[in-house]
């Protein structure tokens, strides 16, 4: 298998020993900076996987900057961070969230009141997919090594990230969250640095959180232990993530093929009729607008939109899946993905 290189981020060490528990062949790995991470591998279905495990520390700028690093040297597949966050609404301690997308909210202006300007990242299509897959066949509980009291539920939802630890729910900022995020089911501190620094690398990005807080006494559950609990969750919802992974790759691999762009273009042309520039989907999908041809047919400024991100053009950010992702939440209820993919 080639698609076998992954790696998992965490800011706490008790999400980084919760996942290393997977591993098997547990070695010391050292970026040429000095960075000491760990490195294993995990046998699934009769593949095995290069693991690198990473523990950047807490909050957005260490994610990204860990994140950014990491990619780099690894040059890994697909990419998770693990790990726990708080609850906002409809979820319990103990119970796994995988990202659907990353709000950043606490981007804006601040004028004579508070403008949001959010950055909303989504996650990949592809371990999105593989995430709702685990979730409705809810096997991936049997990978917990402890008692359960209570069955821990998985839930595929976006999820909110800033840099402040919220722990009222009358606090200003949790009043904010459910006026201008109420769709994010969570909230941690390192999702949106994670997500903005997995993007230019072409690579798959999700995130998976336990639930160790539902803002609201924040410290007495922290003491109770739910803390480990919420890791050792999310590090098993990931594992059964992993699990599927071997199933995705032909997926992958009819991005890279004639009939799949041509059938994208196809699509893309009904969808956006006037061309790239519509409704700005190729600048949202991290495009420069500027370098693709201006020519008169707009299907033929598809074709050349497409033929340069297939050749690694068309813009800094932007890749096919990153288009793919922006397409479907413009329209998340037609048969966008069915038709590209079939």
């Amino acid at each position: 298998m080639k698609n076998n290189k992954i790696l998992i981020i965490t800011a706490l060490s008790l999400e980084f020993n919760e996942v290393k528990q997977f591993l098997k062949n547990n070695k010391k790995e050292i970026h040429p900076t000095g960075i000491i991470y760990n490195s294993g591998t995990y046998e699934s279905n009769n593949n095995i996987f290069e693991v690198l495990l990473v523990e950047a520390g807490p909050g957005n700028i260490r994610a990204a900057d860990e994140t950014s690093r990491s990619i780099e040297f690894f040059k890994p597949n697909y990419v998770f961070f693990v790990g726990i966050a708080g609850g906002i609404k409809d979820v319990s301690i103990g119970d796994v969230v995988a990202s659907t997308k990353v709000i950043g909210f606490e981007t804006g202006k601040a004028d004579t009141e508070f403008k949001p300007r959010f950055d909303s990242i989504p996650a990949s299509y592809i371990l999105e997919q593989i995430a709702l897959h685990v979730h409705r066949e809810n096997t991936w509980v049997k990978k917990i090594d402890s008692d359960l009291s209570v069955t821990p539920l998985s839930f595929v939802q976006p999820i909110a990230a800033g840099e402040k630890v919220v722990s009222s729910n009358k606090s200003e900022v949790f009043g904010y969250l459910k006026n201008y995020c109420s769709d994010a089911v969570a909230i941690d501190m390192e999702g949106i640095g994670f997500l903005i620094a997995s993007r230019p690398h072409n690579v798959h990005s999700i995130e998976v959180r336990g639930i160790s807080d539902l803002i609201e006494n924040k410290a007495k559950a922290d003491a109770s232990g739910s803390q480990p609990k919420a890791a050792r969750n999310a590090a098993a919802f990931t594992f059964a993530m992993i699990d599927q992974l071997y199933e995705s790759t032909s997926l992958t691999k009819d991005i890279n093929t004639i009939q799949f762009q041509n059938n994208l273009v196809n699509i893309l042309g009904k969808l956006y009729g006037q061309g790239p520039e519509q409704d700005n989907i190729w600048k949202r999908a991290g495009g420069d607008i500027s370098i693709l041809s201006n020519s008169s047919s707009r299907k033929s400024q598809w074709y050349d939109a497409i033929d340069k991100l297939v050749k690694g053009g068309g813009g800094e950010y932007i890749t096919m899946e990153s288009l793919i992702n922006q397409v479907n939440e413009d329209y998340p209820n037609s048969d966008f993905i069915n038709n590209l993919f079939n």
